[in-house]
């Protein structure tokens, strides 16, 4: 069930991208973005798909509670009774409103459809941060801060796969980066301050939290928003200074390149949001991650702390590190394959990782 929830969440998160980024680029005038063709059935697949994937974690309550109850009670009960239930049954309604909305607009380019759709679909953001796990640990701050923390994603997420796979030309690339590296950098300060937030509700010691898996993953996304800024820069300054020199540069792959490292955040955030929160004595040797583990095999109980020591492997993986920092580089001056670049991401996020793990010691 496990695998199926964190599947289920990051197509969600890819859903409500792709439902934000399109409504807000038909928002956007022509002469400030390339062209681009959105299918309807994209639109109409991404917002059945919402309550469907939503429903997953309520379907997880109801198996959990029905061996007791029966199905049908604990499906009523839980629909009825818990938040997790009742934030779906809004997700159900606005969804419904949204594939009508879709289904019978003939003309999606018109502003009101963009205006309309834009509307349900944060809407909808908004019931998924009620039944999240910081809205039920502080319901006031815990929901805003998520709403606010996948509405920020998913706009820049959103409107980089549109631009990336829906534009069919290079048409107004200078404007559409103009007004896009503000909205990329707004969304990235957005993104953390909520998650600040977050991790304040959520996380009892954020160095400490690295011995569980909830905290591995937190670690492992914060690593992955390295190559990511490097990449909205690359797509900010040099790109469009490239594009004022030579017309004839694509700057369509390293738009990609960054859309592809926002969807493995999207990921690992469905991947670690899935376990339990490190709250109170939390820590014992069945909880300590596993990935953790592949480093320090010590026996680990709730009054370990983690601290640093640098030693020569610290020093070989920092090394490696900035090496894999290079070839990025050399990678979009070469014109390198997208996946390529891609593949150096990853290897620099796992010399930083390891880089980490090797230094902390158990105290």
């Amino acid at each position: 069930m496990e695998i199926i929830l964190i599947i289920s969440q990051a197509l969600l998160y890819l859903f409500f991208s792709i439902l934000v980024g399109s409504f807000i680029l038909l928002l956007v005038p022509s002469k400030y973005r390339p062209d681009i063709k959105i299918p309807k059935r994209f639109l109409l697949i991404s917002a059945i798909a919402i309550p469907i994937l939503s429903f997953i974690p309520v379907l997880e309550s109801i198996l959990y509670i029905a061996p007791r109850l029966g199905l049908f009670e604990s499906f009523k009960i839980v629909l009825t009774t818990y938040t997790v239930g009742n934030a779906w049954d809004f997700t159900l309604l606005g969804s419904v409103v949204l594939i009508l909305l879709i289904s019978l607009t003939r003309f999606p380019e018109k502003d009101i459809f963009a205006y309309l759709g834009a509307f349900v679909t944060f809407f909808l953001i908004l019931t998924i941060a009620w039944s999240s796990h910081a809205g039920a640990v502080d319901p006031m701050l815990g929901i805003i801060s998520d709403f606010i923390h996948l509405t920020a994603v998913s706009i820049w997420v959103g409107i980089l796969l549109i631009i990336a796979w829906c534009s069919i030309n290079q048409n107004n690339w200078l404007e559409f980066l103009s007004w896009f590296s503000m909205v990329a950098f707004g969304c990235l300060i957005a993104t953390a301050l909520s998650g600040l937030f977050l991790m304040d509700i959520m996380v009892d010691g954020y160095i400490d939290s690295w011995m569980v898996s909830y905290g591995q993953g937190l670690l492992l996304k914060h690593l992955f928003l390295l190559p990511l800024v490097f990449y909205a820069l690359v797509n900010s300054l040099i790109v469009k200074h490239k594009l004022s020199k030579d017309d004839s540069f694509n700057p369509i792959p390293w738009i990609r390149v960054e859309g592809f490292i926002l969807l493995t955040i999207f990921t690992i955030t469905a991947t670690y949001s899935q376990q339990s929160p490190p709250h109170g004595n939390y820590l014992t040797s069945d909880t300590v991650s596993p990935l953790f583990r592949l480093f320090h095999a010590d026996i680990i109980n709730y009054s370990n702390t983690i601290g640093f020591a640098v030693n020569l492997n610290t020093v070989l993986f920092f090394f490696l590190s900035i090496l894999f920092i290079g070839l990025i580089a050399l990678s979009f001056f070469k014109k390198a394959s997208i996946i390529v670049s891609f593949l150096f991401s990853c290897l620099f996020v796992t010399s930083i990782y390891f880089m980490l793990m090797v230094t902390v010691v158990i105290r």
